[in-house]
């Protein structure tokens, strides 16, 4: 016996005030619970809807939702991994590659513009990092009022994380000599890591896009 949309409904409500906030997990609880309910009213249509609700929430698991809840966190932190380091390759296989290329280059030829290369250095890592803090109140003030998603939450954690990458990139900076940057192989380095952290970022932002337009 197929649930009405007003049953469903009650579901949701009652898995939202035991705690779920997460959409894409209370959507999985619900569509659990109504698989249970459909055969339960299959085979007595007169049955307590409310109180097998209730029912099915004890027998759920020893620890009611906290387990799912806990299990459903880590599947979603390995699927964001995962697709974010695709993304990542993807810039390292053509057209991209040319696009990862250009930005090499142009970062370059910018950086020996600079006779005072630490100067280049400092001043790129904090162009990004307030890049990327912009990034982030535009998104959390673009997202606020919206249905909570873990996806998205546990993205937004791992685009902090890269934040703090450039400003390890930033304060790096400060731990080399004046002697190191005088010396191109040394400047090519960082250059380089600084890219590979920016297209790590790129990726990070590819997954955040497409679970913001959920």
């Amino acid at each position: 016996m197929e649930l009405t949309k007003e049953q469903l409904l009650q579901i949701d409500n009652y898995v939202f005030s035991c705690g779920i906030k997460y959409y894409d997990v209370r959507t999985e609880i619900v569509d659990h619970f109504a698989n249970i309910l459909e055969q339960k009213l299959a085979e007595n249509p007169d049955i307590n809807f409310k109180k097998e609700i209730q029912n099915i929430h004890r027998n759920f698991s020893d620890r009611g939702f906290s387990n799912l809840l806990k299990d459903k966190t880590k599947a979603v932190q390995k699927k964001f991994y995962k697709a974010t380091l695709k993304h990542l390759i993807t810039f390292f296989k053509l057209p991209r590659i040319l696009i990862s290329a250009g930005i090499f280059y142009a970062l370059f030829l910018l950086m020996n513009l600079f006779e005072d290369k630490k100067q280049f250095f400092e001043t790129f890592s904090l162009v990004a990092l307030f890049s990327c803090f912009i990034f982030l109140i535009l998104f959390f003030y673009r997202n606020k009022k919206k249905t909570k998603f873990l996806a998205l939450e546990r993205s937004n954690n791992f685009n902090l994380f890269i934040m703090q990458l450039f400003q390890f990139f930033y304060y790096s900076v400060g731990f080399r000599t004046n002697e190191s940057f005088l010396n191109p192989i040394h400047n090519n380095i960082q250059l380089t890591v600084f890219v590979l952290i920016l297209l790590f970022y790129c990726s990070v932002n590819l997954c955040i896009r497409r679970i913001g337009n959920l």
